[in-house]
Parts: C-alpha cells; structure tokens; sequence
C-alpha cells in the first residue's frame, strides 16, 4: 500500500511541477528544493516533529516551510556616437524552497502519509504565492531592461539599471512580507496540520 501511495504522490508532484513550469516556460527560473527530515509515529506526532526538527527560524519563530528567491541579472552596453545603450541583457530567478519530508526509509503509516502529503500540499501552495512575487519580479525586470532609455555616460546607464533593479526586488519583497500578512503565513489558505487530522 505505501508504493501505491508513494507513486500516486509521485505523480501529483509532476503534474503540478509540470503545469507550473509551462506557466513560467518564457521565464528563466530555476527552481530546487531542500528538506528536512521528520520521523512522525502517528498523525498527531507530525507537527511536534517538524516543530522540533525544523531549522527554519526567523525571528525566534520556527516555520514550517520557506522560500528563499533571488533574481540575477547582467547587461552589456555600447556605445556609438556618444550615446551608451544596452545591448544584450539577461535574467533569471532561483527558487529555493525548504520543506519538510518524511524520509523514504522511514516506515510510516498509510495514515500519517495520507495526513502529511495533504498537508504538504498546502504549505507548498502557500510557498508557491511567494515564489510569485518573485517571477513577478522577474518579469518587471525584464520589461525595465528591454525599455531601458539611452545615457550619455555608461557607468551612470549601469548604477541606474542597478538601482532600478534593487527597487523593483525591495517591491517584491516588501510583497512578500505582505502575504505572510494576509494569509497569517498560510493558516488562511488551509495550511494547519489541524485541518487534515
């Protein structure tokens, strides 16, 4: 029954991961995951795991979960009669989402899998809103640095790309904070191990 199971979860996973990356094909974002092993004996035993075991901590409150996410760009310029302009220009995203997981080789209970992996699932969509804000990010970048407007000095075109691009970032994470706000850190999305117990 585990395998079946795991499998079934398997294949969730893929179609949501599949789905979401045709949403954001035209984009470079590059997603990865980290984990943290819990070693829960009964569905109960669940949130006192990853409350004891997660190493996320911000400011003396631990979480559940989080995403970290970063946007890396570069430009190259030219100049011709006096005049520097942006010539090539790129932009990525990275995503790094911490999770918690219950190890493969740990012998779990179909019951505790069922109450984790639903659980799981919505603590991803919540993280999933926070990678949001950075594609969306992302995406102002990349309309800003196909629009930019021409300066007479290159390194003054580089330190206003640059501050451009830090305040487009400070937006979205102000965003960020903004979510966390409205969702109560996901409770108000379902995110409560309490709901699937």
């Amino acid at each position: 029954m585990r395998g079946i199971h795991l499998r079934v979860w398997f294949v969730f996973l893929v179609l949501v991961l599949v789905y979401s990356n045709s949403a954001i094909a035209n984009l470079n974002v590059i997603k990865s995951f980290e984990y943290y092993n819990i070693y829960p004996k009964n569905k109960h035993d669940i949130n006192l795991q990853i409350q004891r075991l997660s190493p996320i901590v911000h400011n003396n409150t631990k979480f559940h979960g989080s995403t970290t996410w970063q946007v890396e760009w570069s430009i190259s310029w030219k100049q011709s009669n006096e005049i520097c302009y942006i010539d090539t220009r790129s932009a990525k995203l990275n995503v790094v989402f911490k999770m918690p997981r219950i190890p493969y080789d740990f012998m779990a209970t179909d019951a505790v899998l069922d109450t984790f992996n639903n659980y799981y699932e919505a603590l991803l969509n919540h993280e999933n809103g926070h990678m949001d804000s950075g594609i969306n990010a992302l995406k102002d970048i990349n309309v800003l640095l196909a629009h930019y407007h021409s300066f007479s000095d290159c390194q003054a075109l580089n330190d206003s790309v640059q501050i451009s691009i830090s305040q487009i970032v400070e937006k979205y994470k102000l965003e960020d904070i903004a979510y966390d706000t409205r969702t109560k850190h996901g409770k108000l999305q379902g995110v409560s191990i309490r709901r699937f117990i």
